[in-house]
């Protein structure tokens, strides 16, 4: 579903708040404020896979795409930030639902949608495949074909993606954040490609010597806003005016350059 026809309820009034308030940094209301930030400080969960986020290694400060938006969001807002740190989606669902963060930034899927409220996508991750070296493979278009078993991260929106275009491969789950398993099992012949983002590819292929990333992208993964499901709708309207304004001004562009992973586009 697209993530912007999500927030097509809002009113007018509520549109109008998150227009007068800016999140262009001016100083704002203590009523959005405190809506978006409850404790005082605005809790960003950090999906820790190294596309999105990594820790300094002089100061163990995170720094990345999904950092920079995060301390981003919190300035302008004017309040402090607290990235939290989970290792799997589902771990920021569950936080989520324990009203223990208040943003982040994640790909859409279906059952993530369940637990927090998308915003506009903000950035997109582009898909498409690992193939060791003996592999007649040489195009995304011929991976689907009878016979060929694929690698597809579990509960990801490119599994989603697959479910619904693979006609004649076999799709094998497996889990997400760490390419590590999946590039074993295409050593030990129990697969013939990998399906990830590029990013995750580019991590994963020097450990399997002399394998290619196929050209082209046959799914890019939207990234999107999400605040917690009980805030108030001004929210909503005020995450959406931000990611308008810092994909406009360029910051969502310069934020990708600096972490310096292939893949990553703006999204439209």
């Amino acid at each position: 579903m697209n993530s912007r026809a999500w927030l097509c309820g809002l009113s007018g009034a509520v549109l109008m708040m998150a227009m007068t308030s800016g999140a262009s940094g001016q100083a704002q209301p203590r009523d959005i404020k405190h809506e978006l930030a409850p404790t005082g400080s605005l809790r960003v969960g950090v999906l820790m896979v190294s596309y999105f986020a990594v820790p300094d290694e002089a100061s163990g400060r995170l720094k990345g795409v999904i950092p920079d938006l995060g301390e981003e969001l919190a300035r302008r807002a004017g309040v402090a930030v607290e990235l939290v740190r989970f290792e799997n989606p589902g771990a920021i669902m569950a936080a989520f639902r324990a009203r223990a963060i208040d943003v982040t930034f994640l790909g859409i899927t279906a059952d993530r949608a369940e637990v927090m409220a998308y915003g506009p996508t903000v950035i997109d991750l582009q898909t498409t495949y690992l193939v060791p070296a003996y592999s007649t493979i040489a195009s995304i278009a011929e991976v689907d074909r009878p016979g060929v078993r694929i690698l597809v991260p579990q509960r990801s929106a490119q599994e989603a993606h697959l479910k619904k275009t693979i006609a004649h491969a076999t799709m094998i789950p497996v889990a997400v954040e760490q390419p590590k398993a999946a590039v074993e099992r295409i050593k030990a012949g129990e697969a013939d490609a990998f399906s990830h983002v590029v990013p995750m590819l580019a991590t994963a292929q020097p450990h399997l010597p002399g394998s290619r990333i196929l050209p082209g992208s046959y799914f890019n993964v939207p990234v999107a806003i999400a605040s917690a499901r009980e805030r108030p709708e001004a929210v909503a309207a005020y995450c959406r005016r931000f990611i308008e304004e810092v994909k406009a001004s360029g910051f969502v562009a310069q934020a990708i350059a600096r972490a310096g992973a292939p893949g990553l586009v703006v999204s439209e």
